[in-house]
């Protein structure tokens, strides 16, 4: 007959205090991890929504000179200093929304407007602020007419640029800058070009 192992009755069983500190570093550490994918997905999330209102406010003004053709030459703006954005435009003499507008008129009007939809000053919130969509924007309208005999008719590029939340590379290296900033200057730059071409019918005779 085999004799019995001996007892230990005073042996205690369970996690020490390093097993336990080891796994709250661990579980911290994949906390950590959690919360930086958490961020890095907001982050992703915050600049595809401000693409999209890019190209939403670029899209609006070439529908408006669409509608507005005759004045096409009117909506060019030009692009550095001469950019669109931090209220560089007065109210206009004409409101066209309420008055009867020539087709020039109207295109002074289209820009006002379109300059306080870039600012945001068109939305306010509770506390009476204004909500900008897009940190410091800007915004050129660039109208090349096709010909001389044809001045409302040719190429209209509509260019937004506002800053991103981090800084990666400037969008504009080399190319068209939008703003007084020069190109390759900026690396938080984001910036969204619309094409299209414009064809005034009454012009063509």
């Amino acid at each position: 007959m085999s004799a019995a192992a001996p007892s230990h009755p005073g042996r205690q069983r369970g996690f020490t205090l390093i097993e336990v500190m080891i796994a709250v570093v661990v579980l911290s550490i994949g906390l950590l991890g959690v919360a930086a994918l958490q961020l890095t997905a907001k982050k992703s999330s915050h600049q595809a929504w401000q693409r999209a209102q890019a190209v939403l406010l670029a899209d609006s003004l070439l529908e408006r000179v669409r509608i507005n053709p005759s004045a096409a030459a009117a909506y060019h703006t030009g692009t550095g200093n001469s950019a669109l954005g931090g209220g560089t435009l007065g109210t206009p003499a004409r409101d066209c929304s309420t008055q009867t507008c020539t087709a020039a008129q109207m295109a002074t009007w289209d820009l006002w407007n379109w300059e306080r939809r870039l600012d945001g000053t068109a939305v306010r919130d509770a506390a009476n602020r204004n909500v900008s969509g897009l940190v410091d924007p800007h915004g050129c309208v660039v109208f090349t007419r096709a010909s001389v005999s044809f001045p409302n008719t040719g190429q209209l590029r509509v260019i937004v640029n506002w800053r991103g939340t981090t800084d990666t590379s400037d969008a504009v290296a080399t190319g068209t800058a939008c703003g007084p900033d020069a190109a390759g200057s900026v690396d938080s730059r984001h910036q969204v070009i619309v094409n299209t071409y414009v064809i005034d019918e009454r012009g063509l005779g």
